[in-house]
């Protein structure tokens, strides 16, 4: 199969530090690329793949000092023009790119999938709902079912994969927990510091802070990094991330939104390390209460039920994240999806070929 996977601009692909999306645009690639399908990524030339890639932007945009935000929606259309004039070369075009892709896939010769990895707020709704009638997947039944189930045409869902790694140290000591994610009140830093000083354990948070949220990092968070047991690493690599994750009590998620996915769950489960979370979007999908992780609905359930950590068995977790979230089992959902729609196509193709 001829495949085109058209990644977000914002970040590498795979990301070097923070990156959700262009993490999974990464492995679904490589592993496309494994089984013998001609994949083709659109993505910054600072990508790392052993696909074909087409280059439309120098680097991942967040990181160009030099190309300020205003100029981010240009490098995404010259994405988009050279997927066009280059559409002859595709089966199908998978995007991930968002609403902005939409106007362009509506028009392809090929067929086109969107993986809605955000969700549809708002302000870019009506995008979305003009659209409508293109193949969406949703990331979780959770998002599926929060983000305009009747109006959009939902194909399936797949969750995310990740990439389980080699061994694991299911023995080691661990005395800390662990804040790995943005650093804003959707992901709930603040929270998680809470949580840490309540139950008496240190705490080590690890992620970003977006222009947009600096103001909440300057004023509700900093102040609390004066405290003995809080430390804050800022954003880390792909190996960072896997040494906090298997040195980690717990991993606490409390988040104040409803969470796509979450891929913070999937590799803390692959750590062998549960999750903290509250009971929001797709963490009781990704999380089974009381086994490979604590659900609660709020920050005072969650300290009281702390205890519960000590009985998780690392090996369950570990096992969980195996069969339910490896990057193997995600490629096999989506390449059967590409063939399906391919098979409806030609069925289609038949079906109007006998009534002319």
């Amino acid at each position: 199969m001829r495949i085109a996977q058209l990644a977000p601009l914002s970040e590498t692909v795979p990301p070097k530090l923070y990156g959700g999306s262009e993490l999974v645009v990464s492995l679904l690639t490589e592993e496309l690329v494994k089984r013998g399908h001609e994949v083709t990524l659109f993505a910054s030339s600072d990508s790392v793949t052993s696909s074909r890639l087409i280059s439309c932007a120098p680097t991942g945009l967040r990181r160009a000092k030099d190309i300020p935000a205003t100029r981010w929606p240009a490098y995404e259309l010259k994405s988009l023009l050279a997927l066009e004039s280059m559409q002859d070369q595709f089966d199908i075009v998978h995007n991930h790119m968002g609403y902005s892709a939409l106007p362009y896939l509506r028009n392809l010769k090929c067929l086109s999938l969107t993986t809605n990895h955000n969700p549809v707020k708002d302000y870019c709704a009506d995008i979305y709902l003009k659209f409508r009638e293109l193949p969406f997947v949703a990331i979780s039944n959770a998002y599926r079912r929060l983000n305009y189930p009747a109006e959009l045409n939902y194909v399936a869902t797949v969750h995310n994969g990740i990439d389980i790694g080699g061994a694991v140290d299911l023995r080691s000591q661990r005395h800390n927990l662990l804040f790995l994610g943005r650093i804003c009140p959707d992901k709930g830093t603040v929270e998680a510091i809470e949580i840490a000083r309540r139950v008496g354990v240190p705490i080590i948070l690890a992620g970003k802070v977006d222009d947009n949220d600096r103001e909440y990092f300057e004023t509700l968070v900093r102040p609390l990094l004066a405290q003995p047991d809080v430390e804050y690493v800022g954003e880390v690599s792909a190996v960072e991330k896997a040494k906090l994750y298997s040195s980690a009590i717990a991993t606490v998620c409390p988040i104040n939104f409803d969470e796509p996915f979450g891929l913070v769950f999937a590799e803390s489960l692959a750590a062998g390390t549960p999750v903290m979370a509250l009971r929001r979007g797709a963490a009781p999908e990704v999380l089974d209460d009381g086994k490979t992780g604590i659900l609660s609905d709020t920050v005072d359930q969650l300290v009281s039920r702390f205890i519960e950590i000590e009985t998780m068995n690392r090996f369950t977790c570990r096992e969980t994240a195996k069969l339910l979230f490896s990057k193997e089992r995600m490629a096999d959902e989506y390449e059967a999806l590409y063939y399906q729609l391919l098979v409806n196509q030609q069925e289609k193709i038949l079906y109007e070929g006998c009534l002319t």
